[in-house]
């Protein structure tokens, strides 16, 4: 569960534990605070998080969708903390029958914590009994100081990645960036399509999101790609195709009006959504998706044009 793969010697360090699934702006304050305390200390921050997400690795009737990915939350977690420790710890059927001490223990033996840090909705241990006051009277006893961090509430509710991903479902792209304090983005490799966009004068880039990813409804969107650091507008395809082809597995195509002379073919590009503009449709024939294509192009236009203003 937790011995494997880890070294005996650790340094004295800052931890902060939690899912931290979307990494949205209630983690934020989590992380914040205990990246202030490690550098008021000069300790290492070492982020303590998991993978599978609990109710999926039960055998749940429903499974979570991740809001960011295994890569992808690393990815947030690095940029947002340069230098910080992350370690994933496999959420399988040792790690969900360990009791809480026994949990606290191995956290408290492998990351040797002078801090520790959490949500005040952080649970643990087999079937969650651990809380806070669990967690704080542990480290009181062994003189590693604690602090719990209140949720953070919006619009009376508590925000949670649960709250997220249901926004999410519903396409409420503003709500979710805001909740998030970052665009909604999908990460992928890009792939050779049936080269339709070209033909019609809108070539894209297309990937396939994972299948633990959750995705918006299916529609266009406006947004951003990011290649090698440098972002791009972007209008912002998701769907099955259904004009140009039947069971198309769902597909993320990004059409670029900036002339890229790389091909991006097998590149990982990231596509960042920042507004939903109308839901998928189907079309009796390719004219009439150039058509739609074409409205839609001006109505992205009219959105940059809008946003730059007010950034100017």
């Amino acid at each position: 569960m937790l011995s494997k793969g880890f070294p005996k010697n650790y340094p004295e360090s800052v931890i902060a534990l939690g899912f931290f699934d979307g990494v949205h702006l209630g983690h934020q304050a989590v992380l914040n605070q205990a990246a202030t305390i490690a550098t008021k200390k000069k300790k290492p921050l070492r982020i303590i998080t998991f993978y599978p997400h609990p109710r999926n690795s039960i055998g749940h009737s429903h499974t979570i969708k991740y809001i960011t990915t295994y890569i992808e939350k690393y990815q947030r977690l690095q940029s947002f903390y340069p230098g910080c420790e992350v370690y994933f710890l496999r959420f399988n059927r040792q790690l969900r029958h360990t009791p809480p001490e026994r949990f606290l223990d191995l956290i408290n033996h492998w990351f040797k914590p002078i801090a520790v840090i959490t949500g005040e909705n952080f649970r643990f241990g087999y079937r969650t009994q651990g809380d806070q006051l669990f967690l704080q009277n542990f480290f009181k006893k062994r003189g590693v100081e604690t602090a719990i961090i209140p949720s953070i509430s919006l619009d009376g509710a508590v925000l949670s990645s649960t709250m997220i991903r249901q926004l999410i479902e519903k396409g409420d792209i503003k709500k979710v960036n805001m909740v998030l304090g970052y665009p909604f983005s999908i990460r992928g490799r890009v792939v050779k399509g049936k080269q339709i966009g070209s033909q019609i004068g809108f070539p894209t880039a297309n990937l396939f999101p994972v299948s633990s990813k959750i995705i918006p409804p299916h529609g266009v969107y406006f947004g951003y790609m990011s290649w090698k650091r440098v972002e791009y507008p972007a209008l912002i395809y998701i769907g099955t195709k259904p004009t140009v082809s039947q069971n198309q597995r769902r597909v993320v195509e990004v059409h670029i009006a900036h002339h890229i002379r790389q091909s991006l073919y097998q590149e990982r590009i990231t596509v960042q959504l920042q507004q939903f503009w109308r839901l998928e449709k189907h079309f009796p024939t390719i004219e009439g998706l150039r058509e739609q294509i074409t409205v839609d192009q001006a109505a992205f236009n009219a959105y940059l044009q809008h946003t730059q203003g007010m950034i100017n």
